[in-house]
């Protein structure tokens, strides 16, 4: 008896560190955002990278696997990695934040039909249109920026890419080794262009420099820690459904801290593809299974 009580009690803490992280890396994005008018989406990038990087090499002394084999190894995921977060920032400067989620999440539902041969892929997919329609339809005057649309497609596009490389370095290194070492060779890649002329800023802001130290800690290290622990305790399913939610959540944290309320069409599209992706994690595979082993950040 004892034993099924602990385990319940996992699972329960568990699901907690999934939706604390969840709602983290949401809050942290809505920061972020709070800071595009100092340092810009480009340079957020740059010092999330910059931060976050310091902060995984250190929590899981990655420099212990440092080696050239092993950087040409995590080179795609982690330039995949910093194309995807530094797309999502530029669409979130030009669209709410519930809205680039949702239209980021189209990428990892699109690689997810492209992998499943069932007919209940079709129903997945026809809600997923329709939440895009729902998400892309003017409401009156207001009509979503056609370049932020452009944005967040191309960061579903590098969120696609990131789960295909992080299968291929899966099982080859540890998850968290994989994830400092890809977040490093990210921001190696956005160091000149992005992260030197914000931290050039930072230095004649320092209280917002330190901000976007927290926006690090809560968009990356700290997400990443809670939801790899989590994954330890919860199936793949059960962590995929819970994963599914993050649209919602970051509605919320777009709602409380932008002032990002969606309308009720809005909310419908969101809902829309929330219920596609819970669809498609929850049906049976036909295909073979793919140990869930790499890291599945989505920013």
């Amino acid at each position: 008896m004892s034993t099924a009580v602990f385990s319940a009690r996992e699972r329960f803490t568990a699901l907690v560190q999934v939706v604390g992280g969840m709602l983290c890396l949401q809050f942290g994005s809505s920061y972020a955002k709070m800071l595009f008018p100092t340092f810009g989406a480009a340079g957020m990038v740059g010092l999330r990278t910059f931060f976050a990087a310091i902060m995984l090499m250190l929590f899981f002394r990655s420099w212990h696997s440092l080696s050239r084999r092993v950087l040409w190894l995590v080179l795609p995921y982690g330039l995949s990695l910093a194309a995807m977060n530094y797309f999502f920032y530029l669409s979130l400067g030009r669209l709410p934040l519930g809205t680039t989620v949702a239209l980021e999440f189209t990428g990892p539902l699109a690689l997810s039909f492209i992998h499943t041969r069932r007919w209940t892929d079709v129903v997945w997919t026809s809600l997923t249109v329709l939440g895009l329609v729902l998400l892309l339809r003017p409401e009156s005057a207001v009509r979503p920026d056609p370049i932020g649309i452009v944005f967040a497609l191309l960061a579903a596009l590098c969120w696609a890419l990131y789960i295909i490389f992080a299968r291929n370095i899966a099982g080859k290194l540890p998850s968290g080794q994989a994830c400092s070492l890809g977040m490093l060779c990210g921001g190696a890649a956005v160091f000149m262009p992005c992260t030197i002329p914000a931290l050039w800023v930072g230095i004649q802001a320092p209280l917002l420099l330190g901000v976007s130290v927290i926006v690090a800690l809560c968009s990356s290290a700290l997400p990443y820690t809670l939801e790899m622990q989590a994954m330890q305790k919860l199936s793949a399913r059960e962590f995929g459904v819970l994963c599914s939610l993050e649209p919602v959540s970051a509605s919320l944290a777009g709602a409380i801290l932008l002032h990002e309320a969606p309308s009720l069409l809005r909310l419908c599209g969101i809902l829309c593809v929330v219920l596609a992706s819970v669809g498609t994690v929850l049906m049976p595979q036909r295909t073979k299974a793919t140990a869930p082993d790499g890291p599945a950040l989505p920013e």
